[in-house]
Order: structure tokens, then sequence, then C-alpha cells
């Protein structure tokens, strides 16, 4: 209930809400009646669309509840005045939205006594208010930005050029305070001869024209000193286009002034050294010119003499490579043909004695059968014989004699059958019959070359066998020159053998007697056609491997990883020579440490005349760690022809 409208004097009639109808529905502001009771009579349309309450829900409260709760207060008290008078009463305060947020209004409140209404206009002023606070905010800001800036002179000038504002960094800069220099002229900043000339109203005249105008020149200090200055003059202008004064700028550059002219007489100063200095190269180059002619006539000798030395040096080299290879050769070549000879011999004469003993064992085997049938007949008809034979036969164990002597023939048999085959070997891997170049069946040769080798293959002592794994492609006849290639397996396959060895020697040192960890030592052989013209032979074993250093020089002469008396370093050397100069093929190796190596020897099924290295059909490397001797010897142990045990 507002009570003060019950207690002024009434003025006159008021009019009523429908002489205003046109006004409620045609005003952009927001028209409304209220009543003594504190709720709204009328509200035209404007209402629903600033506040977004309806006019239902408008009517049907207390237009009080609308009013902020900080704002009440000042409401009241502003309404309290027509207790005293009837003038129309204006005041601003904040309205609840329909989305709970708040507009700021500005009312303006008139009272009729007789019907006991207030009749207000009421203008949102939120937008007015928003932009206000921004612009006051804005304008903050920037004052204080320019009063804060020290290393800058800012100040703003009215339109006749007199000083109306004054930052920090202007009194810093021109050594004035605010109160010294507010309402003084900018010339007062300018020298003597400046201001004579009339410079502050030129450049005032010419930043009104054209809108800014920058310079540099000197400036005077409060204490009379001078200083270089970069002052920038900005026109100010309303929105009606009319000036309104100026802004000027101005920066203290007398340090890169000064810094400028001490490089410029630098610069001065180093002209005249590069002149002195100049004429003073040009009689020394002169000079020097003159050196120069002699010494590239004397440059051009040396280097024609250094050029026919390089040939006569590299000849040398040439040379002495070709003496040293020539000289591997003859000392191979000698010695593995006096080898090969012997080997020869060795396989021919064991041959002659083995073909005796392998032909007659039959006969014997026969003649002993027939005096057993014989001695069985004789026991059939006279079983019982005189006291004498009777001794005697159970003195020499008879029918122990009788069941093992088969079994002695028949190890005979088999150790005869292993030395045939032995020197068969010794006479297909020499190729004496062979010596030239012959389509031959490869697989035959790397046959040979393993029964050779079957000694160093086979289980000793506490040493596990090497297991070969033979995996032969359908590979046609090769024409080679198989005494030699077969030289080339020998090689390989014995250094497969030795790294091999030296894992198992290795791994027992690491796991001891432990029967479950050994090794399992394997070489694998492989052979496949590779295209209509080649074939490829893989050899590979997966013993210590080898590193990048030792693979680069795997194939040099006399280079070797083995002890001293093992190998020459000669082995893979002649290989290479063999397979790439003498076959026209290739030898490559694939290794890497403690993961195996293997080699491959790629040679066309064709051969084409080649000048050979070397004639020599018996020339078996000896870089393989064991001589051909060696070798068969210990392929003929005594063990493979001892009697079964009794």
């Amino acid at each position: 209930m507002l009570t003060f409208l019950t207690t002024a004097p009434s003025t006159g009639s008021p009019k009523t809400s429908r002489d205003l109808d046109p006004f409620f529905t045609l005003s952009l502001d927001m028209l409304c009646v209220m009543g003594g009771d504190g709720y709204f009579k009328e509200i035209n349309p404007r209402w629903e669309q600033t506040l977004g309450f309806t006019d239902s829900e408008l009517l049907a409260q207390p237009w009080m509840n609308l009013i902020h709760p900080k704002d009440k207060d000042l409401t009241l008290t502003q309404l309290q005045q027509f207790a005293t008078t009837t003038a129309p009463v204006s005041f601003k305060n904040r309205c609840r939205c329909a989305d709970g947020s708040y507009k700021w209004l500005l009312w303006n409140v008139s009272l009729n006594w007789e019907e006991q209404l207030l009749y207000a206009v009421v203008r949102d002023l939120t937008e007015r208010k928003q932009s206000k606070e921004a612009l006051w905010d804005s304008e903050e800001r920037f004052h204080c930005l320019v009063e804060n800036v020290k290393d800058y002179a800012i100040y703003m000038l009215d339109i006749e050029g007199r000083v109306i504002s004054w930052n920090q960094g202007a009194e810093g800069i021109n050594g004035y305070r605010e109160d010294e220099i507010i309402g003084e002229h900018v010339s007062y900043f300018y020298p003597p001869e400046d201001v004579a000339s009339g410079k502050p109203e030129r450049e005032l005249k010419e930043a009104a024209e054209v809108g800014r105008f920058q310079d540099e020149s000197y400036r005077i200090r409060r204490d009379g000193s001078r200083f270089w200055a970069n002052a920038v003059i900005t026109a100010l202008r309303d929105k009606n286009g009319k000036l309104r004064g100026f802004a000027k700028v101005v920066r203290d550059i007398t340090e890169r002034k000064l810094a400028q002219e001490a490089l410029q007489q630098a610069h001065h100063n180093l002209e005249k050294r590069v002149e002195k200095r100049t004429a003073e190269l040009l009689e020394t180059n002169k000079r020097l010119r003159q050196e120069i002619k002699e010494r590239k006539y004397a440059e051009k000798e040396l280097k024609r003499r250094e050029s026919q030395l390089q040939k006569q040096t590299e000849q040398l080299q040439r040379t002495l490579q070709k003496l040293q290879q020539t000289q591997v050769q003859l000392i191979q070549s000698e010695k593995m043909s006096s080898l090969g000879q012997l080997v020869a011999g060795i396989a021919h004469e064991i041959n002659n004695p083995v073909t005796f003993i392998h032909g007659n064992l039959s006969y014997a085997e026969q003649y002993f059968q027939d005096m057993l049938d014989l001695l069985k007949l004789y026991q059939h008809y006279y079983p019982q014989p005189p006291k004498e034979i009777e001794i005697k036969s159970e003195g020499i164990e008879f029918d122990f004699i009788a069941s093992d002597l088969p079994k002695l023939l028949t190890s005979m048999q088999v150790g005869a059958d292993r030395i045939y085959q032995i020197v068969r070997s010794l006479r297909n891997f020499s190729h004496l019959d062979r010596a030239g170049k012959k389509a031959v069946n490869i697989h035959e040769g790397i046959d040979n070359t393993l029964l050779i080798l079957q000694n160093r293959l086979k289980h000793k002592g506490n040493r596990r066998s090497i297991e070969v794994i033979k995996e032969y492609g359908n590979v046609p006849l090769v024409e080679c020159y198989a005494g030699e290639l077969n030289q080339v397996f020998m090689n390989i396959i014995s250094n497969g053998i030795d790294a091999v060895e030296d894992v198992i020697g290795k791994g027992e040192e690491e796991r001891g007697n432990k029967e479950e960890k050994k090794l399992s030592p394997k070489i694998k052989i492989r052979t496949k056609v590779i295209n209509d013209n080649w074939i490829g032979v893989y050899i590979a074993d997966n013993g210590i491997g080898m590193s990048e250093t030792v693979k680069q020089r795997l194939f040099d002469p006399f280079f070797t990883t083995k002890p001293i008396g093992k190998g020459t370093g000669l082995g893979l050397s002649i290989s290479y020579q063999i397979v790439v100069e003498k076959h026209g093929g290739h030898l490559k190796c694939i290794s890497s440490q403690n993961q195996g190596t293997e080699f491959i020897i790629e040679i066309p099924l064709k051969q084409v005349s080649q000048e050979c290295y070397c004639q020599n059909p018996y020339q078996i490397q000896g870089g393989i760690g064991r001589g051909i001797v060696d070798i068969i010897m210990e392929e003929i142990p005594t063990s493979d022809l001892q009697l079964p045990n009794s």
C-alpha cells in the first residue's frame, strides 16, 4: 500500500486510462498506471517486450517485487515525495526480467490524487548504461596507459598548440612538471632558431591539413640541454570533422643519433684506412703477380713430374700385386701339385691291396661255409668223437668260432667297402682323369668332399656329431673344372666345421657337464637352379659367424682369423679366384656375429673360354686347416677294421 496517496491535496482531474489507449499502443516507452494497493492497473505492450513477462504475469504481482532488492529503499524514498508535492518525480532503478537478469530503467512518475493512481513513463537505459560504463572503462584504461608510459612523452594540445595534458614520460624527457607546463605553447620545447623560423606553427598546420606530421630534430629540456627527438603530431577531430586539438608523442633518440654519428665517423675513418691499405696492397699485388707467374711455371713443371711419378708408382703397385699373386699361385701350385700326386699315388697303392682283399673276401666266406658244413656232417655221423678231439674243441671254443667267424668276415667286408669308397672318393675328388673342362654332376663332388671329411663330422669324445643337411635340387650337369670346384667345396665346408667346433667348445665351457643343454652343430647344403643359365650352391653353418670387419677382408690373400699353424689365409682367396675368375661366377658371404655363416656359390651351366690364373688341376687350397694326407689317415682308422667284441 502507498499510504502517501491519501495525505496530499488534489490538483485537478487526471485523464482516464481510456483516453490514453492510443499512447499505450504506439509509445516506444513503457507506460503504466499503478494503484495505491501496489499493483499495475494498466500497462502497454512495451513492458512485455522489455522485461519478457506477459501482461497477466505483470498484473498479478505487486510491481515492487520487480525492483532490485538494493534499489527498493531508494525507489520508496523517491515516491514519498508525493506526500509533500504534486510535481512529477524521476528516478532510476533496476528491474527484474523474466530470465532473472536486471535492466536499468528511468522512471518519470506523476500522482493523480482524485483517482489515487500513479501514472508512469518508464525508459530502458540498459544499453546506454552499458555503453557509458564501457566508454568510461576504456577511457580509464587509456588514461592509465598514457600515464604509466615513461619512455615516450605523450601530451595533448588544443587547436592553438597549448599543452592541455602531460604524462610521466613527458615529465621525464622534457624535465617539466605538469603544473609548470599546462597552458604553455608547444614552441616552449623548440630551440630558439626553430621558434624564430616558425617551425612549431608549420608542423601544427601540416598535421591539421594532412592529419599527421613526423619529424626528427633537436628539442630543449628544462635545464637548457638539447636532445634529439622523434616527434609525431596527430590531428584530433570530432565526428563532424571539426579540429579539436592535437596529440603529440615524443621519443628521445639521442643515443641512437650519437651511435649513428659515431658509426659514420668510424665509417669515414675506415674508408681512409682502406684507401691507404688498398694502395699498399696494390703495390704488394704487383710484386706477387711476378712471383705467382714464376711459381706457376714451377708448379706446372712439378705437376708434370708428379704425374710421371704417379704413373710409375701405379705401374709398380700393379706389378707388385701381380708378383705377389703369381708368387702365391706358384707356391700353392707347386705345393698342391706334389700333394695331388701324393694323393693319387696313395689312392692307387691303397686301391691294389684293397681290391685284392675285397675280391677274396667272398671266396674266403664261401670256403669257410663249406668247411663249416663239412664239420657239421662229421658231428652228425660221428656224435662221439675221440677224447683228444673233444678236448681240442672245448679249448678253442669251436661253437663260438662257428657263430662268430661269419660276423668277423662281414666286418672285414664292411671295412674293405669303406676303404674302397674312400679311395674312389679321393680319385673322384682330384679328378685325375678329368683335368679339363667337363660336364659333371655337382652333387657327386659335394658328396665326395663330405666323404673325405667324414671323420671330422662324426662324434668325438663328448662332442656330438655334426649334422649335415642336404637339400639338393634338380640340377643338370654343370660344365666346369670339377677338381678345382671340389677344392672350393672342401675349403668352405672345412671352414664351416671349424666354425661350429668353435661354438661347441665355447658352449661346453659355459654349460659344464649338463647334457640337456648340448648344442646341435649343423651344416646345411642346398643346390638349386637360379635360371636357365645359372645354378647356385648354398653352404650354411650355425657357427660363430663373423663381424663386418672380417667380412670385408674375407677374400684377401693371407688374411685369417685362425691361430698360427692352423690356416694360411689362402683358402678363400683361391676359392674366390676359382669361382669368379676361372668359372665366371659369384662367391658371396652372408654372416653376422653369433648368427652363423652362409656362402653362396653361383656359376653358369656352360663356361666360356677364360684364361685361368693356374692350370694345375691338383691345386687343393692350403688354408683348410688340415692336409689331404691327414684326412686320409683319419678316414682309415683302425677301429673300422677291428674284429667284433669277443
